[in-house]
């Protein structure tokens, strides 16, 4: 009986640490870098809601927008929600 349950922990531990892995190789292929300063950039969606609802998912650069080096494709209208990479 002991080994039954032993059996059934290992198989769950087996079975968690697969989602685990997959949850994190599917994070490190969705990483994008700035094509200028080679740093992480972060998934936003921005949605409008004035005449129907519009959302549009950009990729910014932080350190390029806080240095201006790069202009954004967004007017700024609109609510701004930042998804981690």
């Amino acid at each position: 009986m002991a080994h039954l349950i032993m059996s059934g922990l290992f198989l769950l531990a087996v079975i968690m640490a697969f989602i685990y892995a997959y949850y994190l190789l599917q994070m490190m292929l969705t990483i994008t870098k700035c094509p200028d300063c080679g740093r992480i950039m972060q998934k936003v969606l921005y949605t409008e809601w004035a005449d129907d609802k519009q959302e549009k998912v950009v990729y910014e650069c932080r350190f390029c927008q806080a240095k201006r080096i790069r202009k954004t494709g967004h007017t700024g209208k609109g609510r701004r929600h930042t998804l981690y990479p």
